[in-house]
C-alpha cells in the first residue's frame, strides 16, 4: 500500500545486492518521507524479503536491452533510467534515484524539487560531466521527453567497440547520463549531437564523496567529521563496501597506503583525502544504522563487520 508522498526514492540492482539497497532506501526513509522502490529481476522469493522490509518493487528484466558490450558493469546499473517514468504512473511527482553504497545522512532539503526541474546530479571536475550515484527526477518531464528512449538511443551506439576505442574503456550508467545532457562534453562529441536534458549541477552536500575533487570540495576536505556530517545529506562510499572487511574494499577508491595491503588498494595520498578518518566515521555510522534495522527486521542481512581500529592510518 502506497502512501500520499509524491516524492520516491529508489535504487536498481540484481539479487547480490539486495541488502544493500534495502538498507540505503530504509536508513533514508527513515530520515525522510519517501517511499522506497527497487527496480530488479530478483525472483520472487527475494522480493518477499523486500516486501517484508516494507519496500515496494518494480520487477522487470531489461537485460536485452542492457547486455551489449558492457561485461564490466552489471546490466542493472543502467536500470534507473526506467524508473522516472513507471513512477509517475504510480502517482509520484519526483524521484530520487541512489546507489546501494550511498548513506543519507540527514533530512533532505526538499525545496530542489520545483516545475524548473529536469534531472540533477553532481557534477564531476570534467565539465558537464556527472555521478550517477545520486540523481533527482521530474518524473512528469520525464514521460514527456521520453527519458528511457532517449537514454537506449544514447547507449546503443555507446556500447561498441568503437566508443571503446574513443574513450579508453566500456561504457558505464553515468557516461549514459552525461551523453543526454544539453550541454557539450566529450560523450556528446562521440554521439555528434546534444541531448535533451537540462541536468542542473548537485551541490557536493548531494553526493558526498571522500576524496578530493579539485575546486568542488576544497572546504569539506579540511573539516572534521562531525562539521561534515552537518552539511552533507548522501554520502557516497564508491568501493568502500562498508559491509566488507576494510582488507576487502579495494578497487580504485582505497584509503592510503599501508605496508599490509600492497595489493588490491589503490593509493590514495594524504593529499588526496587529507582525513581519512572522516571516511571511517561514516562507514561506522551505516554499520550502527544497519545492525539497528536488522534488529527491528529480525534478521541479520550481513556478516560480522571487521574492526576498523585495525586499520593503521
Amino acid at each position: 500500500m502506497l502512501s500520499d508522498s509524491k516524492i520516491a526514492i529508489f535504487c536498481t540492482g540484481d539479487s547480490n545486492y539486495i541488502p544493500q539497497m534495502m538498507m540505503a532506501l530504509t536508513i533514508a526513509c527513515k530520515k525522510n518521507s519517501f517511499d522506497p522502490f527497487i527496480i530488479t529481476d530478483a525472483s520472487d522469493s527475494e522480493l518477499k524479503l523486500i516486501h517484508d522490509a516494507g519496500i515496494n518493487t518494480l520487477q522487470v528484466d531489461l537485460k536485452e536491452q542492457f547486455d551489449r558490450h558492457n561485461k564490466n558493469w552489471p546490466s542493472q546499473s543502467f536500470w534507473w533510467c526506467y524508473g522516472p517514468t513507471q513512477l509517475h504512473d504510480l502517482g509520484y511527482d519526483y524521484s530520487i534515484f541512489i546507489d546501494a553504497d550511498v548513506l543519507c545522512v540527514q533530512e533532505l532539503d526538499t525545496s530542489i524539487f520545483t516545475d524548473e526541474l529536469e534531472i540533477a546530479a553532481r557534477q564531476l571536475e570534467t565539465e558537464n560531466e556527472y555521478n550517477s550515484g545520486v540523481i533527482l527526477f521530474n518524473n512528469k518531464k520525464m514521460v514527456s521527453k521520453r527519458l528511457y528512449t532517449r537514454f537506449i538511443e544514447a547507449y546503443t551506439p555507446m556500447s561498441t567497440l568503437l566508443f571503446e576505442e574513443f574513450h579508453g574503456g566500456r561504457v558505464h550508467d553515468q557516461q549514459v547520463l552525461s551523453a543526454i545532457g544539453s550541454k557539450p562534453n566529450q560523450y556528446t562529441e562521440f554521439l555528434s549531437k546534444l541531448g535533451s536534458f537540462n541536468i542542473t549541477n548537485l551541490g557536493v552536500e548531494w553526493n558526498y564523496q571522500f576524496h578530493r575533487a579539485e575546486g568542488q570540495n576544497d572546504e569539506f576536505m579540511d573539516m572534521d567529521y562531525e562539521e561534515v556530517k552537518e552539511k552533507v545529506y548522501f554520502a557516497h562510499f564508491l568501493l568502500s563496501r562498508p559491509w566488507l572487511h576494510h582488507t576487502q574494499w579495494g578497487g580504485t577508491h582505497g584509503l592510503f597506503k599501508t605496508e599490509d595491503f600492497p595489493h588490491g588498494w589503490v593509493v590514495k595520498s594524504r593529499h588526496g583525502e587529507p582525513k581519512p578518518e572522516t571516511r571511517l566515521q561514516f562507514v561506522m555510522d551505516w554499520r550502527e544504522e544497519v545492525r539497528s534495522i536488522e534488529n527491528v527486521l529480525g534478521l541479520q542481512l550481513f556478516n560480522d563487520f571487521g574492526k576498523l581500529e585495525d586499520m593503521s592510518l
